[in-house]
């Protein structure tokens, strides 16, 4: 039952509009929960869709029959590796260590991904405009490569200079395959390479404060660069690909992002919150207190606003340098933009604190790994809702949920409920073996009647379940999606 009532257009503008939906459903650990956990360094999602994942520090190396790679004297090989999964989880290629290449002179050569002498590390990882692999590499060598997305083979490879660039931060890629890349340093220039790996430019020669990532809008006329030293995100734009950059200044001041990338479908720009490196001093800024483990999207249509987020949820202990640098390190998006793939820079969980001190007693085992390992990637699936209205003339008396309409349905329809008193709402949708499909509603909402819009595009033709949770009351209904 509801009550009509006549309100003022003033009362409109305080309570009506549209409520927002909690966007992303946690699926879980990438690709199992114990095969990475030791600080994610860079994440992209290639032309078919397989995710290429690497850790900043060494491991040790499995096939994809899961035997652990060994040396000439039968020891298990530890170093650094790109690796490369299907969105199921199931490998698709065996770990890379070594980039192999010719040179100039056709000399086969090879760029080992090593923590000896020399150390080349990786430092970031994209996915260029063909879906080919752009990798970059730092340390005693600052070099980028890019990589066959089907083969894992060499196609371009350009020395950065470790005397100019130091090592780089994670590149961004425009539309048309210019890649923009810049030391992590302070103070050193946003340089632009065309997709043939040749300098053509730069967006800036003196970036501010330093960095882990940068990214680009479509058309290459924004660049954002994040310096974590200077507590916030910039931003360079152009007019045209005929003009110069100028720099904006911060965009958002406190948010620094470690990982960044553009959404394939929206455009926006992700950037992974490393949250509070140091103590904020005076008046610093501090954003979202809290908020380290989340990816925000800024609409570059929308002056740049926060329209949407995910957050990690994280279970474990953090201690030593992961109890200040739990960050977003990592970021990507399938090609329909329904899942993401994120991870975070430190997942080892601390037995105990040393008293005093950040630091940590670990209980390893004979290859001295910890036993009880966090893990540092996840996958998740948009919530497939796209808005949320409140009717601010409805004052309703009672808590009700009605049947969806249209149904059978073909891929939207909507659901309306209305609250008696305000609370905390659930509503979600499952499929008939009970596992969640998709979260429409997770919030406080006050009291009113709503109506949810559900578009189901990557659902599979069936029955499914709705339920609203909220004030104890739970409600349920059933509807087809009929393809």
């Amino acid at each position: 039952m509801t009550r009509k009532t006549i309100l003022f257009a003033a009362l409109f503008l305080v309570f009506g509009g549209t409520a927002s939906a909690q966007n992303w459903i946690d699926q879980g650990p990438f690709p199992d929960s114990t095969t990475f956990w030791r600080g994610a360094h860079g994440l992209a999602v290639d032309g078919e869709g397989k995710v290429w994942i690497s850790q900043y520090y060494p491991e040790f190396l499995t096939l994809a029959n899961g035997d652990t790679l060994k040396n000439a004297d039968g020891a298990n090989v530890s170093n650094s590796a790109i690796h490369v999964f299907n969105p199921d989880g199931t490998r698709a290629m065996d770990p890379i260590t070594a980039l192999r290449y010719e040179d100039a002179q056709g000399n086969a050569m090879m760029d080992s991904i090593s923590w000896g002498a020399p150390r080349v590390d990786i430092r970031g990882i994209r996915a260029d405009h063909n879906g080919d692999i752009v990798i970059v590499l730092g340390n005693t060598a600052s070099l980028m490569l890019r990589l066959n997305h089907k083969t894992g083979e060499v196609m371009n490879r350009v020395d950065l200079g470790s005397e100019r660039f130091g090592s780089p931060a994670a590149p961004g890629i425009d539309a048309a395959g210019n890649i923009y890349v810049a030391p992590v340093a302070a103070d050193a220039p946003i340089s632009i390479f065309d997709p043939n790996f040749r300098w053509i430019g730069n967006v800036s020669l003196n970036s501010p404060g330093i960095g882990r990532t940068l990214e680009v809008s479509a058309d290459g006329n924004s660049v954002y660069w994040s310096a974590f030293t200077h507590r916030g995100t910039y931003k360079y734009h152009r007019a045209d690909e005929f003009s110069q950059y100028d720099s904006l200044g911060l965009v958002h001041e406190g948010l620094v992002a470690t990982s960044s990338v553009r959404h394939p479908t929206t455009g926006q720009v992700w950037l992974g919150h490393s949250g509070v490196i140091e103590p904020p001093v005076g008046d610093e800024v501090v954003f979202r207190p809290g908020s380290e483990l989340t990816w925000y999207a800024l609409d570059p249509e929308a002056g740049d606003a926060i329209v949407d987020s995910l957050a990690f949820d994280s279970p474990f202990t953090y201690c030593g340098a992961g109890l200040n640098n739990r960050d977003g390190r990592s970021v990507g998006f399938s090609h329909d933009g329904v899942y993401a793939y994120v991870g975070v820079w430190g997942a080892l969980q601390a037995v105990s604190r040393v008293e005093g001190s950040d630091d940590c007693v670990w209980i390893t085992n004979d290859n001295a790994e910890p036993l009880n390992r966090g893990f540092v990637f996840k996958k998740f699936m948009r919530g497939m809702v796209t808005s949320i209205d409140r009717d601010p003339t409805e004052i309703p008396d009672g808590f009700t949920l009605s049947q969806n309409y249209p149904n059978p349905f073909n891929p939207q329809t909507n659901i309306e409920f209305e609250l008696k008193d305000a609370g905390l709402a659930t509503l979600k949708v499952y499929d008939m073996l009970g596992r969640e499909v998709a979260t429409l509603v997770d919030e406080h909402l006050v009291a009113g009647k709503y109506t949810a819009t559900f578009n189901a595009t990557e659902l599979t033709s069936g029955t499914y379940v709705y339920q609203l949770n909220v004030a104890g009351h739970r409600l349920s209904g059933k509807m087809t999606l009929v393809k």
